[in-house]
């Protein structure tokens, strides 16, 4: 590899981390709002969208942990609510705490939909995973390469923020509050 490209793969990960670690080190919501819906305010305006922001979401299929499939084209012509999308694994230690933030921010918001797909991961630890940190919205796993191939991204996890619009918001890389996600959610989709 160049040593330009080592460069940048370097910085781009010191990018991430320090991204990541200023997103995570938010203060927690008030006592009772565990889903970070009080007056708490996080300024994200400034936080950048990713490469993909005001493309369409593109294509995928994804093999629920209940037994059906999310396919984005059916969700979009059924549904038509904002999307969040939440890539994790079940090797991933962030994911874990994630996700049990990200399902109180979904219950407290019910006019946006919230999916996770576990990718780079095998179906057994990925499906006994999603189990035991027992979700408010639908998990399954990437079973076609359709969002590894379609939604970029160098660590877990990461969440892209879809309107109703069907087009990306904003790719946020790394982990991330419920409180946070609240705030990104108000900015990028209005408030309820």
């Amino acid at each position: 590899m160049p040593t330009a490209w080592k460069l940048a793969a370097a910085a781009m990960a010191v990018i991430v981390i320090a991204g990541a670690a200023l997103l995570t080190g938010t203060p927690d919501p008030p006592p009772g709002d565990a889903a970070g819906t009080g007056s708490l305010s996080i300024d994200v305006a400034g936080f950048p969208r990713g490469p993909l922001a005001g493309e369409p979401a593109p294509g995928m299929s994804v093999a629920l942990f209940d037994g059906s499939r999310f396919v984005m084209s059916e969700y979009r012509s059924t549904d038509g609510r904002p999307l969040v999308l939440n890539l994790w694994a079940s090797w991933c230690a962030p994911c874990r705490i994630e996700i049990p933030e990200f399902s109180r921010v979904a219950e407290g918001n019910p006019q946006v939909a919230f999916l996770g797909v576990a990718v780079e991961d095998a179906p057994g630890p990925a499906e006994s995973f999603a189990a035991e940190v027992g979700a408010s919205y639908p998990l399954g796993i990437d079973d076609s390469r359709s969002v590894t191939d379609n939604y970029p991204f160098v660590g877990l996890p990461v969440t892209y923020l879809i309107g109703a619009d069907g087009l990306i918001t904003r790719q946020i890389n790394g982990q991330i509050s419920g409180t946070t996600l609240k705030a990104f959610i108000d900015h990028d989709f209005g408030s309820p």
